[in-house]
């Protein structure tokens, strides 16, 4: 017999073997939203998994972005099993997301939009019949001996094979097809009622709820063309590279070819940099303002750094504006509901006194300039003036630089606005990519260790209110950049391991979520073989993160 204690804190006896989806039965009405996945002494655990020791449960529902990785797992499960069986003549490979959607393209086969329809129609008969999805754990020697897709075999075998023999994976299985998956997924198909298909580039869209609406889709709209473009540039990059996944770079650093990767990575970005100030250069007549945004950790500052000296390179000398300067005074700041200060909100910022000084200093006006006193909560005012001349043109970084209230003042053609984000085109193999999201919580949560002397525990503490600022005030501006930059780098999973993997073992396991976070970090980590990171150029991005940026003194 088991003592489990559950979310109430009341343990009870159970019968060794029971599984989460038991308890979870037992206790669904205590939660807001359906329960997909759970957690096991601070582990996230399959439902399906039988508990063999005593301990603590709780649940991830689908009000939750955890929640909604294991729907959009258990819907791409869905497509691969109804494709394998129905269309055995077409392969798939996952790619990115989209907003609230997964991108699957074709990479063997075709499908017309009436197949699509038809697939759809496939994945609606299994939800509404509740099929089931089967789970069983098996070791990392009995995955080896697996062959269940050649598509994605070789890759699946690399990464396992990194594991500890004692370690076990989750093989799903359903209509006959058998998967590997490294997230969860749900017990039967009716947990995933709401989604839909529709053709899209060379593949496939599955469009599925968001968090905070999982009893609902979201239209997908037509203005994801920008992103999806730099995306599928990534994408067919690296796999030209032969480092489309993590064991195909794994391959090409045992060969001895990292330092190779490196440069042709840095060469990429500092193409992609050139490319956009040739494109403001060539609007200087009119453009006297770039906007810079994008999310935590992106690399937005060493991209403002290389930018300012390709457009200097260009003839046109840079005047660098924080737009923290523009901060409303501390007690005319926006508050949360909960009292504190919401310093993320676009609010908090003084519009009127901003678009004045843009609109001044693009007529040629001299303007004093404001610098906010993080300390007081006071604006002071600069003794020197400032005023563009000829030649100079305005640099803004900051996260509401998309947003339209931001310089609704400034006519469009005064302006570039820049979204910059890590969108890492790596994945595990063709079915298990990496998510975006991850590798930048890695990126700050090094960079706050090395330069704020946090340890990782601050940073997953709070990383929930960060990416609730992003999804409010930064995602949904994205689609109205002029111009994007991927920041990531093919190569950073395996710089980025050496400095994560200590600071996430030392995670607390009384911290609860974050070292629930750590533990599925790691477990991602131990796919990627590291590399010496001394061949990284100083002017690398990815030296914003782990030091050594030529940068330092503007980080």
């Amino acid at each position: 017999m088991l003592n489990i204690k559950l979310p109430s804190g009341v343990v009870q006896i159970f019968e060794e073997g029971i599984r989460p989806l038991d308890i979870a039965s037992k206790v669904q009405s205590q939660f807001s939203a359906p329960i997909v996945e759970g957690i096991f002494n601070n582990v996230e655990t399959d439902l399906q998994t039988p508990l063999t020791k005593d301990g603590s449960i709780d649940f991830i529902t689908l009000n939750n972005e955890l929640g909604m990785r294991v729907y959009a797992n258990t819907l791409l499960m869905m497509l691969l099993s109804t494709c394998r069986k129905y269309y055995p003549h077409v392969d798939l490979e996952v790619r990115n997301t989209l907003g609230a959607a997964l991108y699957v393209k074709i990479v063997r086969g075709s499908l017309s939009n009436e197949d699509i329809l038809n697939l759809q129609m496939l994945m609606v008969n299994l939800v509404q019949k509740h099929t089931p999805i089967t789970m069983q754990k098996i070791t990392r020697d009995e995955c080896l001996a697996l062959n269940l897709d050649p598509n994605c075999d070789e890759d699946r075998k690399g990464i396992v094979g990194l594991l500890q023999e004692e370690e076990k994976v989750n093989l799903y299985e359903l209509l006959g097809n058998r998967a590997f998956f490294f997230g969860k997924l749900c017990p039967h198909c009716g947990y995933v009622s709401k989604f839909e298909l529709f053709p899209w580039d060379e593949g496939v869209i599955i469009n599925y709820p968001r968090p905070h609406m999982w009893h609902d889709l979201v239209h997908f709209g037509d203005n994801h063309e920008l992103i999806h473009k730099v995306f599928q540039e990534s994408n067919e990059w690296a796999h030209l590279i032969h480092c489309g996944t993590v064991a195909s770079f794994n391959r090409v650093n045992r060969l001895g070819y990292s330092n190779k990767v490196i440069l042709v990575a840095e060469a990429l970005h500092e193409k992609k940099i050139i490319a956009m100030a040739d494109e403001i250069a060539a609007k200087k007549d009119k453009v006297k303002l770039v906007l810079i945004a994008g999310p935590s950790s992106s690399g937005k500052t060493s991209t403002c750094q290389r930018l300012s000296i390709h457009l200097g390179v260009n003839g046109l000398r840079t005047i660098p504006l924080s737009m923290d300067d523009y901060y409303l005074e501390r007690e005319k700041t926006p508050r949360k509901a909960d009292g504190s200060y919401d310093f993320e909100c676009v609010e908090a910022i003084d519009l009127p006194l901003f678009n004045e000084h843009m609109k001044k200093l693009l007529a040629g006006e001299s303007v004093r300039m404001p610098k906010y006193n993080f300390k007081t909560g006071l604006r002071e005012w600069k003794e020197q003036e400032l005023q563009l001349h000829d030649g100079e043109i305005l640099l803004v970084e900051g996260i509401h630089g998309l947003n339209p209230r931001l310089t609704e003042s400034i006519p469009r053609e005064n302006k570039i606005k820049i979204y910059v984000s890590a969108l890492t085109p790596m994945s595990l193999d063709n079915y298990n990519r990496i998510n975006t999201t991850d590798v930048r919580l890695m990126r700050r949560m090094v960079r706050d260790n090395q330069f704020r002397s946090h340890n990782a525990l601050k940073t997953l503490e709070l990383w929930d209110d960060v990416r609730a600022g992003e999804e409010k005030y930064i995602f949904p501006f994205q689609d109205s950049a002029d111009l994007m930059f991927n920041t990531t780098l093919i190569y950073e999973l395996a710089v980025l391991k050496k400095y994560a993997e200590p600071l996430l073992k030392d995670v607390p396991y009384e911290s609860g979520k974050p070292y629930m976070t750590a533990q599925r970090l790691l477990l991602l980590l131990k796919s990627v073989e590291t590399i010496d990171d001394s061949d990284i150029p100083n002017t690398s991005i990815l030296r914003e993160f782990v030091g050594g940026s030529v940068f330092r003194d503007a980080l």
